[in-house]
C-alpha cells in the first residue's frame, strides 16, 4: 500500500465522517493527516518503519491508525462508517459533483440512493434542496444515470427500491402485478427487476411508459433508474403458472417439472401434487426440502441484539435506542458497543464499560419491565482471545464477539482462531462470522463445518447480522445446521432506523429454513441469560 492509497483511505473516511456528523475536528484531522501523507518525501516503508511518527501534520493516534491500516491491509473504522449509512447511499459519493455536504443533505431529506437522485430530479424537489439549483440538480441527475447504467449488482433493499417504482406505476394504472425473480426469493444481492403484470399488453406498456424498451415472446424488456427490468405479461387464467415460472430458481423449477396453467401459485402446486412453498424457499439449495410449518416472523421477537450507542460508534445515546425499542414492542435490548481494541470506533474502556452499566441500571429501574441487557460487541483478537480480562469479561449480560481485523489469514488459521474464541466460555455470541460486506468483499476463508459444529456442540449462538450490507451468516450456511444451531438476528443498528434491519434477518432464517424455537430472540431475556450462564459454568455465574 502507497502513500496515495493511505491518503485515500483517510480522505474518504474523512467524507464519510463529515456526512455522518462525526465531528468537524476529527473531520479536520484526518483531511490534514492524508494532505502530510501526500506531502511527505520519504518513501512509505520508510515512514512504516517508524510508525509514521514524525510526519507533520499526523498526530500520535492517527500514527498508529495508518501503521495499522499498513500493516494488516485493512481499515476497520472505515468499513463500520460505510455501514452505517443506509443502503444505497454509498453509490451517492460516485456521483459527480456530490461532495460530502451535498450527500448529507440528502441523506437528511430521504435521498438515499441513485434512484432516489434520479426521483427527485424528475419531481423538481432536488433542485429546491439548499446547495443545488437547477443546472447543478441536472448534473447530478445526469451522473446518477449513469452510474446506475454502470453498476451490476445491488443490495437487495436498493433493489425492492427500484422495483417499487415499477409496481407504484403499474398500481396507478389498475393494472396487478407482483415481484418476481431473485427479488422476491429474497437473494441478498440482485441484478435486475422481474415482474409479472396481469393486463392487455398495450396498457401494461402505457403504464410503464419509458421504462420499456421492446417486447420479447410476451417479455416486456427495460430498464428502471438503470437496473435491467422484465415484466412478464399474463392472463387471468396462468397468472399463477408465469408467476412461478418468473420467479425461478432455475433449479427450483426443473425440479418441479412442467406446470400446469393456473390462476394462483397455490393453485399450481397443487396441481402438482405439492404442498406450497414460499418464494423464499425456492432456490437450488432447497431442491427436496421443505420449510418449517411455520416461519420466523417479527412478531415472534422479543428482544433486540446487536446495537451500538454513541458510546462508540453509533448516532444515538442509550436511551433513545432503549425507548425506541420498547415503543416497537420488544421486552428487551443488548447493547453491544465495541470494545476498546476497536479504537477506530470509539471502543469502550474499562473505565467507560462500567459506566455505561451505571447508566444501565439507571435506566432499567426507569423503563421496566423493559430491560436493557449489557453486552459488548468483543473484537475477536488474531489470536482468537476477546478483549478484556476475565473479571470484566464477567460483568456482562451477554458477549458477541466478532471478526473485524485479520480477514486475510489463511483458512487454516482463521478456523484456529475461531474456534478458540468458541471455547471461551464469555462468548454468548458469534457476531457476523465471516466478517464479509457484500458487493465490497467477500468473508473470512474458514472451515466453517468445523466452525459452526463446534458452535452448535458448546452452545454458542451464531448471529445472522441483518444489516443489508452483511446479512452474515450466508443463509446457505445455516440452512445445513439449522437443526443444530441456535440462531439470534442482530440488526447491527447504530440509529433508530437501524432497528427495522431485523426484517431482513427474518427473511435470511426463513430462506435457512430455520423455526422460530431456534431463534433466541423470540426468548425472554430470562432465557436468554439462563443460556449464556450455563455456559460459563458455576465458577463463572
Amino acid at each position: 500500500m502507497n502513500k496515495k492509497e493511505l491518503a485515500a483511505l483517510l480522505k474518504r473516511a474523512a467524507d464519510l465522517m463529515e456526512v455522518l456528523g462525526e465531528g468537524e475536528f476529527r473531520v479536520l484531522a484526518y483531511r490534514r493527516a492524508a494532505r502530510a501523507l501526500e506531502a511527505a518525501p520519504e518513501p512509505v516503508e520508510d515512514l512504516a518503519a517508524r510508525g509514521f511518527a514524525g510526519v507533520r501534520g499526523v498526530g500520535p493516534s492517527l500514527a498508529r491508525l495508518l501503521a495499522e491500516i499498513y500493516e494488516s491491509g485493512e481499515f476497520p473504522y472505515l468499513e463500520e462508517l460505510e455501514g452505517r449509512l443506509p443502503p444505497g447511499a454509498l453509490e451517492l459519493f460516485s456521483v459527480q459533483g456530490l461532495g460530502p455536504k451535498k450527500i448529507r443533505r440528502l441523506l437528511e431529506e430521504g435521498i438515499a440512493s441513485l434512484e432516489a437522485v434520479v426521483e427527485a430530479g424528475a419531481t423538481g424537489r432536488l433542485e429546491s434542496l439548499p446547495g443545488f439549483g437547477k443546472k447543478s440538480a441536472e448534473k447530478a441527475v445526469a451522473a446518477a444515470r449513469f452510474a446506475l447504467k454502470s453498476s451490476r449488482r445491488v443490495l437487495l433493499p436498493v433493489g425492492l427500491e427500484a422495483a417499487g417504482i415499477v409496481l407504484a406505476d403499474l398500481e396507478a394504472a389498475g393494472i396487478e402485478a407482483e415481484l418476481a425473480g431473485s427479488l422476491r426469493r429474497g437473494l441478498e444481492t440482485a441484478g435486475g427487476v422481474d415482474l409479472v403484470a396481469r393486463g392487455a399488453p398495450e396498457a401494461v406498456r402505457e403504464a410503464l411508459g419509458a421504462h420499456v424498451e421492446r417486447e420479447e415472446e410476451g417479455v416486456l424488456h427495460g430498464r428502471v433508474e438503470g437496473m435491467p427490468l422484465k415484466v412478464f405479461l399474463a392472463g387471468a387464467a396462468n397468472f399463477g403458472t408465469v408467476l412461478v415460472r418468473a420467479t425461478g430458481s432455475r433449479a427450483y423449477l426443473e425440479a418441479l417439472g412442467a406446470l400446469p396453467e393456473a390462476p394462483t401459485e397455490e393453485a399450481v402446486f397443487s396441481a402438482l401434487g405439492r404442498p406450497y412453498v414460499p418464494p423464499y424457499f425456492r432456490e437450488p439449495e432447497h431442491v427436496g426440502l421443505l420449510p418449517p410449518a411455520r416461519p420466523l416472523s417479527r412478531e415472534d421477537l422479543r428482544g433486540l441484539l446487536h446495537v451500538h450507542t454513541t458510546a462508540s460508534d453509533g448516532a444515538e445515546p442509550l436511551r433513545a435506542m432503549a425507548e425506541a425499542a420498547r415503543a416497537a414492542g420488544y421486552r428487551y435490548l443488548l447493547v453491544s458497543d465495541h470494545s476498546r481494541s476497536a479504537g477506530y470506533a470509539g471502543g469502550l474502556s474499562i473505565e467507560r464499560v462500567r459506566a455505561q452499566w451505571a447508566e444501565i441500571d439507571r435506566l432499567n429501574a426507569e423503563l421496566a419491565p423493559f430491560r436493557v441487557l449489557k453486552g459488548i460487541e468483543s473484537d475477536i483478537l488474531k489470536d482468537g482471545s476477546l478483549d478484556y480480562p476475565e473479571e470484566v469479561l464477567a460483568g456482562f449480560d451477554l458477549v458477541i464477539g466478532s471478526l473485524h481485523s485479520h480477514l486475510d489469514l489463511s483458512e487454516a488459521e482463521q478456523t484456529k482462531r475461531l474456534l478458540r474464541a468458541i471455547e471461551n466460555p464469555y462468548l454468548a455470541i458469534l457476531g457476523h462470522p465471516s466478517g464479509r460486506l457484500l458487493l465490497r468483499r467477500p468473508g473470512a476463508r474458514a472451515d466453517w463445518e468445523a466452525v459452526l459444529a463446534a458452535a452448535a456442540e458448546k452452545g454458542v449462538v451464531v448471529e445472522v447480522n441483518a444489516s443489508p450490507a452483511r446479512l452474515d451468516l450466508d443463509w446457505r450456511l445455516a440452512l445445513r445446521f439449522r437443526d443444530r444451531l441456535l440462531f439470534a438476528i442482530g440488526p447491527d443498528a447504530h440509529s433508530r432506523e437501524m432497528l427495522a434491519f431485523v426484517e431482513l434477518g427474518v427473511l435470511m432464517l426463513n430462506k435457512a429454513g430455520v423455526g422460530p424455537e431456534r431463534v433466541v430472540n423470540t426468548w425472554d431475556a430470562e432465557r436468554l441469560l439462563a443460556h449464556a450462564r450455563a455456559r460459563r459454568g458455576p465458577a463463572r455465574s
